[in-house]
């Protein structure tokens, strides 16, 4: 099965609590790549959908997370990889707990500070794009 195509939208979601701790996935055994690797919360934009509607699915199909708990929410990177994948990477702050979210895909999500964040293997360019984050964010 092709799972990353030419031409194809994704879209991930840095979200951030009210402690500015980072909410993470970490991909299971299912995964097609990058198997227990850490992650945004997101995935593909279907067809008929705008970046931002697929945003929302994804986040409430992935965790349980709807539009209710997020504070706010906001495109901050748009990134073409080699292939032409546009990445839609929005922000997101919530008051949410995690004891208040249902992970239904991968194997453990958990929030992190941003001391220990990059204490981890991240898939994709996920720690290029957290990195780009508290940059713009300084």
């Amino acid at each position: 099965m092709v799972w990353y195509t030419t031409g194809m939208e994704v879209v991930g979601a840095v979200i951030k609590n009210q402690s500015d701790e980072y909410l993470l996935q970490q991909r299971d055994e299912n995964a097609p790549t990058f198997k227990h690797y850490w992650t945004l919360f997101g995935g593909r934009v279907e067809e008929g959908e705008k970046p931002a509607e697929a945003l929302l699915r994804e986040l409430d199909e992935e965790l349980a997370l709807t539009p209710r708990n997020i504070l706010s929410f906001e495109l901050t990177q748009t990134n073409t990889d080699r292939v032409g994948i546009v990445q839609y990477i929005y922000e997101i702050a919530t008051d949410v707990q995690l004891d208040q979210l249902t992970l239904s895909e991968g194997e453990a999500m958990q929030y992190v500070p941003e001391a220990t964040l990059f204490d981890r293997k991240f898939a994709f360019n996920i720690q290029e794009v957290l990195a780009r984050s508290i940059k713009q964010n300084r």
